[in-house]
């Protein structure tokens, strides 16, 4: 036996699918492996031997084991799949490898040496049972979603009377700064609704919109009220209903990792320190200390040179922060007045003005049995209700059906960058390295969970996609032309549509350009065009890729997802590709330029050039 196989039951390698339907995953070395079957069946299920009735032996579910495919390929590793319906909704299995070793629980088994071990259900896998409530159960309408991601504060001025004092005229600069205010706010928002509409997004998410100091409101100092310079509770109600009104979901952000240095808990413990009612509300270092160096009136804020000396001396404060922000402490969610004052936030804004979701800031750094708690909640409120937290890296333990819906997918925007970006930080990845990036990803979730993530090529944290390629907008175009082929629901950061560029924040903050001699009206038509062609056909929706390798040494993209097959030029050169059998010589609908082909034995691809053929 000379090669590496490895399964874990209960996991991203054994899951249930829906009802009735168990997914079976396997990783193994690239070599020496020529076939996968498994054996599976009711663990109870037992019967006399054919050839020996007296004799009882267990009955597999197949008279014939099931043979695993090879699915997808990363650095190390291939990875196998298999999808079983166990009759009675509970299952032992187990592998055999090259028809001859037997992979179970407790190890590997030579057949040849060992044929009796086949029955031996002690060394079997195990799916105990199918309990429908296990099944991780994400909204329906999710994947079908066109998300529009916001930054009010420089969205859109609706309402200037509201204007806070010293807010600048619309986008009068080119050096931006999160301590700037433009006037955007809800109003804003209404009023371009229809434009919204127009472009075919399905679902708008805006960061914080609740009371609190900064122009980016993530210092929260009051959860159930809108802040003054957005609007106000009622502004908020007309703007759901709107968005309703067009079939646009709405979801907020939940900042439930930290508040604002103004919140009344906080300014509480401020005042009274361990005698506060609130003090176990934060993370306090010390009780019996001040909580900061220096004093500081209630309901007064830090300088900002008291702001500086926190950040260069984090040891001086005596409380935990989102990182070393001293306006922003650290919530203690296992306390049971901050963590009901938390849940009944997450349940208000559904109940009185019926919200479609809620986005989870810093999410991974707040305990899984807060999120549960929350998730319960919600979800006994609206049960569509979609969670979507911020985590940056593997999500798999916040995505076992107990706490999100989805997260923010990080995992495919890098690849995306370094493959498509020109203007990275990092060495780009050949056509080849991307595949195997995205294989991995693919491979690290159960794909009824990659139905529901929320997918993205640039945000409020990061440089727009559109700086990253370069500013060359035909780049771009592949960018999210990728995306869009993504399973979960694609995010457009809002001015990405009119081409809004951006370096890391806060300039990718700029003010949206509504003057429409200014806007870029191309990038506008294609991303409205790829909207449409994504709610149109399922092969942009559907969850696995069935890559067609080219040469390593070009930049080439090609795929087949449903009915579609898509080529991607990410080449400032000409390609040359050969078809594969299945299109050579065929006639095919160009489906992006609505226009039939008759193609030959080979297509050539312009620089950053795509075709996407039905």
């Amino acid at each position: 036996m000379n090669f590496m196989i490895y399964h874990e039951a209960k996991s991203k390698f054994a899951y249930m699918a829906d009802r009735d339907t168990i997914h079976l995953r396997v990783q193994t070395s690239k070599e020496n492996i020529n076939q996968i079957e498994v054996v599976y069946g009711d663990p109870f299920f037992w019967g006399p031997k054919d050839d020996d009735p007296d004799t009882w032996e267990w009955k597999a579910q197949t008279s014939t084991s099931t043979v695993l495919v090879k699915e997808y390929e990363t650095m190390q590793f291939n990875h196998y799949f298999v999808a079983l319906k166990p009759k009675y909704k509970r299952m032992k299995y187990v592998f055999i490898v090259n028809k001859r070793y037997l992979y179970g629980a407790h190890g590997i088994i030579d057949l040849d040496k060992q044929p009796k071990q086949k029955q031996n259900l002690f060394n079997y896998f195990n799916f105990p049972y199918l309990p429908q409530a296990d099944l991780f159960d994400a909204p329906k309408w999710v994947d079908k979603q066109i998300w529009y991601s916001i930054f009010p504060e420089r969205f859109a001025n609706g309402d200037v009377s509201i204007n806070p004092k010293g807010t600048l005229p619309w986008g009068e600069t080119d050096k931006y700064s999160n301590r700037q205010r433009f006037g955007g706010d809800l109003q804003g928002i209404i009023d371009h609704l229809d434009y919204l509409d127009d472009l075919g997004i399905t679902g708008i998410y805006m960061t914080p919109i609740f009371d609190a100091d900064s122009a980016h409101k993530y210092d929260i100092n009051d959860y159930k009220k809108i802040d003054p310079a957005f609007g106000d509770n009622h502004t908020f109600k007309k703007l759901v209903e709107e968005a309703h009104k067009r079939d646009i979901k709405v979801m907020l952000d939940a900042v439930f990792n930290h508040c604002g240095f103004r919140h009344p808990f906080f300014q509480d413990v401020l005042k009274n320190g361990k005698q506060s009612n609130y003090v176990n509300c934060f993370h306090i270092i010390d009780q019996d200390k001040p909580l900061l160096p220096f004093d500081v009136r209630p309901g007064e804020q830090l300088t900002k040179a008291q702001s500086i000396y926190c950040h260069q001396h984090p040891d001086e404060i005596n409380y935990r922060t989102f990182a070393f922000t001293p306006m922003m402490p650290k919530l203690n969610t296992d306390d049971p007045l901050m963590k009901a004052h938390l849940l009944d936030v997450a349940t208000y804004w559904i109940k009185e003005f019926d919200i479609d979701g809620w986005r989870l800031d810093v999410s991974n750094e707040v305990s899984h049995s807060f999120w549960r708690e929350f998730r319960q909640v919600v979800k006994k409120v609206k049960k569509n209700a979609y969670i979507v937290g911020e985590n940056w890296d593997n999500s798999n333990p916040w995505l076992l059906g107990d706490q999100y819906d989805a997260v923010m997918n990080y995992e495919i925007l890098f690849p995306i960058w370094n493959f498509f970006g020109t203007n990275i930080d990092q060495q780009n990845i050949t056509a080849s390295e991307f595949r195997i990036h995205l294989n991995k990803v693919l491979t690290d979730y159960p794909k009824n969970v990659l139905k529901s993530m929320y997918n993205l090529v640039d945000s409020h944290d990061t440089t727009r996609i559109l700086e990253i390629c370069g500013n060359d907008k035909s780049i771009a175009k592949l960018a999210y032309l990728f995306l869009f082929t993504f399973p979960g629901a694609p995010s457009i950061f809002y001015g990405d549509e009119i081409g809004l560029s951006g370096k890391h924040d806060p300039d990718n903050r700029r003010c949206m350009i509504w003057e429409k001699d200014k806007q870029d009206h191309d990038m506008f038509d294609f991303l409205k065009h790829l909207i449409a062609l994504r709610k149109k056909y399922d092969g942009f929706t559907a969850v696995d890729y069935h890559w067609i390798q080219t040469n390593d040494d070009t930049d080439t993209l090609i795929f087949k997802k449903d009915t579609l097959t898509f080529f991607l030029n990410n080449s400032s050169e000409e390609q040359i590709i050969s078809l594969p059998k299945n299109l050579a010589y065929k006639r095919v609908t160009d489906i992006f330029r609505d226009q039939k082909i008759n193609l030959k034995d080979t297509i050539t691809l312009q620089h950053f050039q795509f075709y996407v053929f039905k």
